[in-house]
């Protein structure tokens, strides 16, 4: 009997049984069966529509997979974070967020990710193997979303190392993006110092020894001595222009940790 007819048939009897007599007892038994079986059926789940199942709990290969995924995802957070060094508490918050925020993990599933860091910093990954296996994964916004994150997880302690930028290029060539998705997430983190890169003539993809010779280049040419013989003017406005590029070349260097 369902559990809702078991619940109306004892009620039913305790209050036949306190009014007393056979005919009382037997009505309100009845009675409160009926009731019961309408709660029953208040109680039960909706019928499903035909041709669908109850979802079904995640599959040994399905939460394999995820986990196999997690742990790549984990190696390019490593990649990015040992590249200038060893990794800091700031770091780890920002591989935090990715990973609850981005990807919606639970506290298990944040552990798992902080096991997964652990053993990447014992033994480094492949990086290569890594962007691969998520470019395979991911759709093209999530790999964008992805690359965002590890600039910002590079920017952490507000400079771009050399190293860190590398790292970030290697990692964006493996999940297949283009030059100009790769400037597009560059462009956001960088700002104002993307504007630095344009007074030089250069992007943010410039290697060192490419910002040394540009300033250099452009210093020789602005300088206000190769326009003294054109008047006090002239000078006035080389010399705005030579400033303008010293300045966009210490804040590079600054950016970069030089």
């Amino acid at each position: 009997m369902a559990p809702g007819k078991v619940l109306g048939a004892m009620l039913g009897l305790g209050v036949g049984l306190l009014i007393g007599g056979l005919w009382p007892v037997v009505v309100l038994v009845l009675a409160g069966v009926l009731v019961g079986h309408q709660l029953d059926g208040l109680l039960q789940p909706p019928p499903r529509a035909a041709g669908t199942s109850a979802p079904a709990p995640a599959e040994p290969r399905e939460l394999a997979a995820q986990q196999h995924f997690a742990r790549h995802l984990c190696a390019l957070f490593i990649e990015v974070a040992r590249a200038d060094g060893d990794l800091v508490r700031d770091e780890v918050r920002v591989v935090r967020e990715y990973f609850a925020e981005q990807l919606r993990y639970g506290p298990e599933s944040l552990e798992l990710v902080r096991r997964y860091l652990k053993e990447h910093l014992a033994r480094p990954p492949t990086l290569e193997d890594s962007a691969a296996a998520c470019r395979d994964e991911l759709t093209m916004s999530a790999r964008l979303l992805l690359l965002d994150a590890l600039y910002g997880l590079a920017l952490v302690d507000g400079q771009l190392h050399r190293a860190e930028q590398e790292t970030l290029r290697r990692i964006a060539q493996g999940l297949g993006l283009s030059e100009a998705q790769i400037r597009s997430v560059t462009a956001r983190h960088f700002g104002e110092a993307q504007a630095h890169y344009t007074r030089l003539g250069l992007t943010p993809e410039a290697t060192d020894a490419d910002v040394k010779r540009a300033f250099r280049q452009l210093a020789a040419i602005h300088h206000p001595d190769r326009v003294a013989h054109l008047g006090p003017g002239a000078v006035e406005q080389a010399s705005r222009r030579f400033q303008e590029i010293r300045e966009a070349y210490e804040k590079i260097r600054q950016l970069r940790g030089g």
